[in-house]
């Protein structure tokens, strides 16, 4: 097997979904949520870069994350999601009203959460390793944090 560092490193765009093995980057995460999917066992990963306060929509989203990774409603103990985004920015309340749609998906579907980075008012960009797990949360002002 490749080591970690000699894994493609995939830049997902606004509103792209991807699922793999390799290194993502989920850039400009702003209002939107940054939501990875992580099969810890599989060592791998379903990403999304999501727009939506509709939580029907959201938990649609979400499934489809997992569906894509192949995995059943009685293995979602096995999973990790980490979040990042729901910035407040430009005076605008809509990342709360997204953070919210998400969190409530996220705990109706009984998902474990594995690390999160939410809320301010930050542009973020978003490195997940789906090898390791390791996720790290850049800012645009400076600055990182690992969830």
């Amino acid at each position: 097997m490749a080591g970690v560092d000699s894994l493609m490193e995939v830049s997902l765009k606004l509103l792209q979904t991807w699922v793999g093995k390799e290194k993502i980057k989920i850039e400009k995460v702003a209002t939107g949520m940054a939501i990875v999917i992580w099969d810890p066992f599989g060592r791998r990963c379903a990403a999304t870069h999501f727009f939506s306060s509709d939580e029907s929509k959201v938990e649609e989203k979400i499934r489809e994350l997992i569906n894509a990774l192949g995995v059943k409603d009685h293995d979602f103990e096995k999973l990790r999601v980490k979040l990042a985004g729901g910035a407040d920015v430009a005076g605008l309340q809509i990342g709360r009203k997204f953070s919210a749609a998400v969190i409530n998906a996220i705990r109706k579907m009984k998902l474990p959460v594995g690390g999160y980075d939410i809320g301010g008012s930050v542009t973020r960009t978003v490195t997940f390793d789906p090898v390791s797990g390791r996720c790290v949360v850049y800012y645009l002002i400076g600055g990182q944090r690992e969830i």
